[in-house]
Parts: structure tokens; C-alpha cells; sequence
């Protein structure tokens, strides 16, 4: 029964490109899903350029912590970092955001900055409430194993740990993606950089793999691939 709806949807989103699109004037709706922090942080900040470029796409800005299904949800195009599990999809590798550790200056003021991995079990460590695969960090202790922390204090979006870090409020990893401002004007200052391994996560555009894509999708999927790298994402 799900994948008859899936197919009706499908036809109902063909039906309606084939309307649309028949001047070859890109135009309709065109619905993006991505995480909180990445709609704010970096689909928001180049948003204007693209409704410069295309003013007859009407452009709908859905968030979600969680993946969601993309035909029952009408989502044409959802942006997913790290690993892709529904072999449905078809992905868009837009590039990688490296992870680091960061706090406040006004943190180290209070507290002092950890000199080595171990010194971190004496600190306010801010990580995430339930995305716990979000609490392992990309550093290693002395076992060779890497460090999953428990947070001291915990949130459910890595918007308010970036808010909660900002504040003095602890140590926080995040992807640079979403410090990029803090870092440059030094709000955020970076915690044992030589101890940091290289990790990073997959950023890709993924659609349904049987849906046929359109060209408002096409057009966005390929407008992010030109923004995107060098200024937020990694090759």
C-alpha cells in the first residue's frame, strides 16, 4: 500500500512539472528538508541569490531533526549529513564538514583550558540529548578507543549548543559548518587542536531514487554545489 501511494505521488509531481515547466521557465514549488542548523546556518545565508536567479520557484523551508520520508512528507529535495542508510535514495555528495572542539574565551577565563584528553572528565562538556551517535568525539583516549562523552549538559539541536557554548556554558563539538562566524571573529575559540583527529561528515542532496527530477530541483541541487564548497563544506 505504501509504495502504491508513493507511485501516486510520484505521477501527481510529474503531472504538475510537466504543467509548470512547459515554457521551460523554471517555476512552482519547490520543498527543501534539512536539519535545523543547516537551514539556518547555510541554506538561509544564500538563499536570496537563488530567488534572485529563479523568482518564480516558490521555495518551502521544512526542518527536522530526524530523516523523514520524502514522498509521504511532498519533500523535494532533503539535504542529510553523514551516513546514507535508505537505499532508496539517490544522493548529491555537496562535500564534508570537519568536526572540532571549541569554547568560549569567557569559559577559559573561569575554568582554565584542558591540556590533554583526560583533563576534559573535569570540564562542562555541552553535547547532544538525543542524537547520541552526535556525542562521539574525534579524539581518542588512551585505549585507542574513541571518546563518547556523556554531556553535563545536554540538547536536543545543535543550534542551542552552539547558543549554550557561546554563552560559556562549555565545551562543544561541532561541525564548522556551523561556527564559522564565531570562529572568525573569535567568540569560539578552538580546545586541543593537536589532539583532534580528522573526522568529517558527509553532506549530500538526496532525492527519491524513483521520483523523475525536476527542474527546480535540479536547479537548487546544482546551485548548492556551486555555493557550497570552499565557503561552507569541504571537497
Amino acid at each position: 500500500m505504501l509504495n502504491h501511494c508513493r507511485r501516486i505521488l510520484a505521477a501527481v509531481e510529474e503531472a504538475e512539472e510537466a504543467m509548470l515547466d512547459r515554457h521551460n521557465q523554471p517555476q512552482g514549488r519547490l520543498r527543501i528538508n534539512a536539519a535545523p542548523s543547516f537551514m539556518q546556518f547555510v541554506i538561509v545565508p544564500v538563499i536570496g541569490e537563488f530567488r534572485a536567479r529563479y523568482p518564480g520557484i516558490t521555495l518551502e523551508l521544512d526542518t527536522h531533526d530526524r530523516f523523514i520520508d520524502l514522498l509521504e512528507q511532498r519533500v523535494d529535495l532533503a539535504i542529510r549529513i553523514g551516513k546514507l542508510e535508505d537505499s532508496s535514495l539517490h544522493a548529491r555528495r555537496l562535500g564534508h564538514s570537519p568536526l572540532r572542539l571549541l569554547a568560549s574565551p569567557a569559559y577559559f577565563e573561569r575554568n582554565g583550558a584542558p591540556q590533554s584528553i583526560d583533563d576534559l572528565q573535569e570540564h562542562s562538556l555541552l553535547g547532544f540529548s538525543q542524537l547520541d551517535h552526535l556525542n562521539r568525539w574525534p579524539l581518542c583516549r588512551a585505549d585507542g578507543q574513541p571518546l563518547h562523552i556523556t554531556p553535563t549538559l545536554a540538547a536536543s539541536s545543535g543550534s542551542t549548543l552552539i547558543e549554550l557554548a557561546m554563552a560559556g556554558e562549555g565545551i562543544v563539538c561541532l561541525a564548522d559548518f556551523m561556527t564559522i562566524t564565531p570562529r572568525r571573529n573569535g567568540t569560539l575559540v578552538d580546545v586541543l587542536p593537536d589532539c583532534i583527529e580528522m573526522q568529517t561528515q558527509a553532506v549530500n542532496a538526496v532525492y527519491y531514487r524513483q521520483t523523475t527530477l525536476s527542474q527546480r530541483t535540479r536547479l537548487f541541487m546544482e546551485f548548492l554545489a556551486e555555493q557550497l564548497p570552499g565557503k561552507y563544506l569541504i571537497a
